[in-house]
């Protein structure tokens, strides 16, 4: 039987085959252990050794839930010639962390980049994941859902799978409609927000990038599908080839893809490598064509719905691949919320300047909340009530704006009543949303 490049361990049954230290399993979720009434500090389970193809690179999953003063931290080491190398860290991560992937290193044959722990003229065999879980709350525990990891398998020629003709709406966005200071960063969070809001998430890409984003970018897919997984999607990151895909749309999934930019891509000012959404296969002026959301291929939202001749695509796509499922129950908590806000005139000497306020106390946003285009901070926006009703919140016109003497400037009446929605998202993607009518 041929062997798997991808392992997801999901089910308390797949994690109890596992070494459990200071974690216990419940439910299907990886916690801390219990001691005197408290979660204890810390633990880490690892999972059985995995033998899967030959191969010479992989890239690790997971989805954590992880309140605040709570981290997770996935590492994964692989066998080569019969032995194991060291552990490989992918840096600790929750979304009220300042986030940092792994940076690059190398140690004789293995190398390790971000996301991407990878072998030079060497070949593994074997895949063992841990992921250690922290609290400084022994009233909060972190919970892990799903562990697992994809393998780039060698001398193997991609298969193509059973041809389908299938077509998904997927929700499109720019990313030149998005926050300013983080437009350069957008397109992996766009992509990721036409999955989930596909299933009536309604998330704000900007919430997503917020609380993926580490120092080295937006770039990290394992970070993305654990952003997801804080949502409630069950997410992961695979080398795939078109048969992969094809089953994925069969079933009625998006994927977020991973594309190589041709030169004239990078003259009109797209990334070297970028990301997209891909929504079906279907045949255009009869040739077979993939179909996108490329977020960096217009202005516009919905211009963002492109097609590619398959061989084109074929050619762009790096075989990375971000898939998910629809959303499951998530704690409360577990990751970026949201919190209803009412907003009141700061007083007759600030015409147009509103105050926000949280459970009747006033939440003052400081000058630096939104940070500058190469240290972004957080989000501060609003929306006006519009006559045409959008499929998801990220389809309004918004206007993102700086904090003035600790609140948000509102424009003046027009003489007829408008609904303003304030949006007020912190660089952990938790957001502060309220409206008030002029």
């Amino acid at each position: 039987m041929e062997k798997r490049t991808l392992f997801l361990l999901q089910e308390t049954e797949e994690f109890m085959r596992g070494e459990l230290d200071n974690v216990t399993v419940a439910n299907s979720r990886i916690m801390l252990d219990v001691v005197q009434g408290g979660y204890v500090p810390y633990g880490c389970y690892t999972s059985p050794a995995i033998p899967l193809a030959p191969f010479d690179a992989l890239r690790p999953s997971w989805n954590a839930f992880t309140p605040p003063g709570t981290a997770v931290e996935a590492q994964a080491r692989v066998m080569v010639d019969g032995n194991w190398t060291a552990w490989s860290a992918f840096g600790k991560w929750s979304p009220f962390l300042a986030r940092e992937s792994a940076a690059p290193s190398a140690r004789g044959a293995l190398a390790l980049d971000g996301d991407r722990l990878w072998l030079d003229s060497k070949i593994a065999t074997h895949v063992q994941m841990r992921i250690y879980l922290y609290t400084k709350d022994d009233k909060q525990t972190p919970s892990v859902s799903l562990l697992g990891a994809s393998v780039h398998r060698v001398d193997v020629i991609p298969g193509g799978g059973r041809p389908v003709n299938a077509r998904l709406h997927l929700p499109p966005y720019s990313v030149a409609r998005r926050a300013p200071a983080l437009k350069a960063r957008m397109d992996l969070a766009c992509a990721i927000a036409g999955l989930t809001n596909r299933w009536g998430a309604d998330i704000l890409p900007e919430e997503l990038v917020l609380a993926m984003r580490d120092g080295r970018g937006c770039t990290n897919l394992s970070f993305g599908a654990a952003a997801m997984g804080c949502w409630g999607f069950p997410a992961w990151v695979r080398w795939a080839d078109l048969g992969d895909l094809r089953a994925e749309l069969r079933a009625g999934y998006g994927v977020v893809v991973e594309l190589d930019s041709t030169p004239a891509q990078l003259a009109a000012g797209m990334p070297e490598r970028r990301y997209a959404a891909l929504r079906g296969f279907g045949m255009v002026e009869g040739e077979l064509h993939a179909l996108l959301n490329d977020p960096w291929a217009a202005d516009n939202d919905f211009e963002t719905e492109t097609t590619m001749p398959l061989d084109d695509f074929l050619v762009a796509w790096t075989n990375l691949a971000l898939c998910m499922r629809p959303r499951v129950p998530a704690p409360e908590h577990g990751g970026p919320w949201r919190s209803s806000v009412t907003l009141r005139r700061a007083g007759r000497d600030m015409p147009g300047l509103y105050r926000i306020y949280l459970s009747g106390e006033v939440r003052e946003l400081p000058d630096d909340f939104c940070g500058d285009e190469e240290h972004p901070g957080g989000v501060l926006a609003w929306t006006a009530q519009e006559e045409r009703p959008h499929a998801t919140t990220a389809h309004k016109q918004f206007h993102f704006v700086r904090p003035e003497s600790g609140g948000i400037r509102l424009p003046d009446s027009t003489g007829s009543l408008t609904k303003y929605t304030v949006y007020a998202i912190d660089p952990s993607g938790c957001m502060l949303v309220g409206d008030v009518t002029i």
